[in-house]
């Protein structure tokens, strides 16, 4: 292919990215919030130190960068190198870690990010074999390097990985003869249900371990754990094979109960957290279990981890 026309569809397809995420920007300037092609888009953004807007105009900028720099025909620029190959590295290297984190750290995909990252995987290979070589090492180099490193909260260790570690904050009651732990999603409507039953219990300790980051609850009285990592939350989860929430975990003296869905755990909530008496048993028979672990599901009241609940 000759030079002039490979960067002619490298400024096409540069500009297209950049139409996207200028839309991308907008639509979230306006609405205040980004298109989200799955539920996996609304969980990455929860756990980014910045703003997704600010993200947006990152690669809104890398985009223009490339499509200004190939009007310049020229393989070589200032002191001998490379300006373009130089940013669509950048551009790569970024997205790589952003892709690598999904998979290994939060275990879920953002549709969006996997659009821009093949628009910037389709610049590097357009540009040229040696381009494509170095795309490949970076690839490689950087899934090899999250697929062997085990990702702790700072100052936390292995062993210290519980439920109550991992929790947004506690509500305590005065004398409590049950301790339990909602892991919901803030943007889960079934979830925020369950949050306002809780307002008013009055015997259980209440441990809030939301799977993403949240600003803040609509309930009172709660103290801020300073450890939060929700991607323990999202990890413990993953471990017992659950894709959806709310659930309640219940400790026992020997023994753990899962409870899944809205009205099936505000019907404990009302049951064991407005009296001291122990409940033994639910109407609602349980679905499996399996040696001291117990799970009673109501699925139409759950929020699925892979697709928004409406």
């Amino acid at each position: 292919m000759e030079l002039k026309t490979k960067f002619k569809i490298m400024r096409f397809v540069a500009f297209g990215a950049s139409t996207i995420v200028a839309l991308q920007i907008l639509i979230r300037l306006i609405t205040g919030s980004s298109v989200c092609l799955n539920a996996g888009c609304k969980v990455v953004e929860s756990l980014t130190a910045i703003s997704p807007l600010y993200l947006n105009i990152l690669g809104f900028i890398f985009f223009q960068v490339v499509f200004w720099q190939l009007f310049n025909l020229k393989s070589k620029s200032l002191y001998d190198i490379d300006l373009i190959g130089l940013v669509l590295v950048s551009g790569l290297v970024f997205d790589t870690a952003l892709i690598a984190y999904q998979i290994f750290v939060a275990h879920i995909f953002c549709g969006y990010c996997l659009i821009i990252f093949v628009f910037v995987i389709v610049l590097n290979m357009l540009y040229g074999m040696r381009q494509m070589a170095i795309g490949v090492a970076i690839l490689s180099a950087i899934s090899l390097s999250f697929a062997i490193l085990t990702f702790f909260p700072i100052g936390a260790k292995s062993k210290t990985y519980s439920l109550k570690n991992a929790s947004y904050g506690v509500k305590s009651c005065s004398s409590p003869t049950k301790e339990i732990y909602l892991i919901f999603s803030s943007d889960c409507s079934h979830c925020q249900k369950v949050i306002e039953t809780l307002n008013n219990c009055n015997s259980c300790d209440l441990y809030l371990n939301p799977i993403d980051t949240i600003k803040s609850l609509n309930i009172s009285g709660v103290e801020l754990n300073q450890q939060f990592a929700p991607e323990i939350n999202r990890l413990i989860l993953k471990v017992l094979a659950i894709d959806s929430v709310p659930v309640l975990v219940v400790k026992d003296a020997e023994s753990y109960r899962f409870i899944r869905g809205e009205n099936t755990i505000i019907n404990f909530i009302r049951r064991a957290c407005f009296t001291h008496d122990e409940v033994l048993y639910f109407n609602e028979a349980p679905v499996s279990t399996d040696q001291d672990i117990t799970v009673i599901t109501d699925k139409d009241e759950e929020c699925s981890l892979a697709i928004d609940c409406d």
